[in-house]
């Protein structure tokens, strides 16, 4: 095939048509995504393009400065970045990773690091791929688990403000029939106590739920006590064993955080049950000189064996959920000692 002439393309490039300076650079400025490529340890840009994407020019970085880039990113996520790119040196492309930055304003930006290439030499490791500005898509998410969260306390509401009491009136209500029947019919005695027993036990297990889908206590507690409450729900509602540890001295959480690591930890202890059909779960949070270090170890079947399986929206969620907190969960299987979610978070995440 005859390639094409070169004159034919200039009157194209010397038309009308072709798209002004303005108009580059303004799209340019909206630009989601940068060429990115740089070094490792310490992690610095050498080369980003377009310079001019508008998330790029709020970083006001200075190539110049070899820590420039280190010196950005945001104190919840900086051991756990750093750590990636200082272990890339084994890792084969392409990988990314997900982490936050502060902006010139003090604002927090979410990025994607997408490395497509790793070269070592005597100098060192340099990387090349794309960072993506990705804070509509983090912001998308949140929102979505903030309205899962608001649904999930409102059901949790309405069962106990409704639902509970209707179950409270109707096993008052079976005591007195109870009195009037049995007076005529005294073979009926134990079935009617029978009956009004399920209406009590139906009323204690809607309770249980209402407190996993609206765990209110968790608003005013601190960590060890939020997990408290959470091993004594699901030991109350799935008459299963749950055993608490706690070590070290934690640092305070705030309300967020707390409510992300109650909500891994519910998750954790449903698959066990449900998947895992666990009996015995071990729940232990310990204060580590890098942070802190939740682990949820039951005594299930492990991991599924089929070829097929593979990962559910609630792993997706608590993975999401551990991100927020700065920090890396790992799903290990134990088997035939069942399967332990492990959670490493900073202890200063507020």
């Amino acid at each position: 095939m005859a390639k094409p002439s070169k004159v034919a393309l200039k009157p194209v490039l010397d038309s009308s048509l072709a798209v002004p300076a303005w108009a580059v650079s303004s799209v340019f400025d909206r630009a989601k995504i940068v060429a990115w490529a740089g070094r490792v340890r310490p992690l610095r840009a050498e080369m980003i393009y377009p310079r001019v994407a508008g998330f790029i020019q709020s970083l006001s970085l200075d190539i110049s400065d070899e820590l420039a880039w280190s010196n950005i990113i945001h104190p919840i996520d900086r051991v756990r970045t750093i750590k990636f790119f200082d272990d890339i040196v084994d890792a084969s492309a392409p990988l990314s990773l997900d982490y936050r930055v502060v902006d010139q304003e003090g604002s927090v930006v979410w990025l994607r690091h997408v490395v497509e290439k790793i070269e070592t030499d005597k100098t060192g490791t340099r990387i090349q791929g794309f960072v993506e500005d990705i804070q509509a898509e983090k912001e998308y998410q949140l929102e979505s688990l903030r309205v899962s969260e608001r649904e999930q306390n409102r059901i949790g509401q309405d069962l106990h403000d409704d639902l509970c009491q209707v179950l409270a009136g109707l096993s008052c209500l079976m005591r007195v029939i109870e009195g009037r029947v049995v007076a005529k019919a005294p073979e009926e005695l134990e079935n009617l106590k029978e009956l009004n027993q399920q209406i009590v036990d139906a009323m204690h297990r809607t309770r249980a739920l209402t407190h996993g889908l609206f765990p209110g206590k968790i608003q005013i507690a601190d960590i060890r006590g939020a997990l408290l409450e959470l091993a004594s729900q699901v030991k109350a509602r799935f008459k299963v064993q749950i055993n608490t540890q706690f070590a070290g001295r934690f640092p305070k959480h705030s309300t967020a955080q707390i409510i992300q690591i109650y909500r891994i930890s519910q998750e954790a202890m449903s698959n066990a049950i449900k998947h895992g059909r666990a009996t015995d779960i071990n729940v232990r949070l310990e204060a580590q000189p890098d942070g802190m270090q939740l682990s949820v170890h039951d005594n299930g079947s492990g991991f599924a064996k089929s070829e097929n399986a593979t990962p559910g929206v609630g792993l997706n969620i608590m993975k999401y959920r551990a991100n927020m907190l700065g920090g890396e969960i790992a799903v290990l299987d134990r088997s035939p000692s069942g399967v332990m979610v492990r959670l490493n978070y900073p202890a200063e995440t507020s």
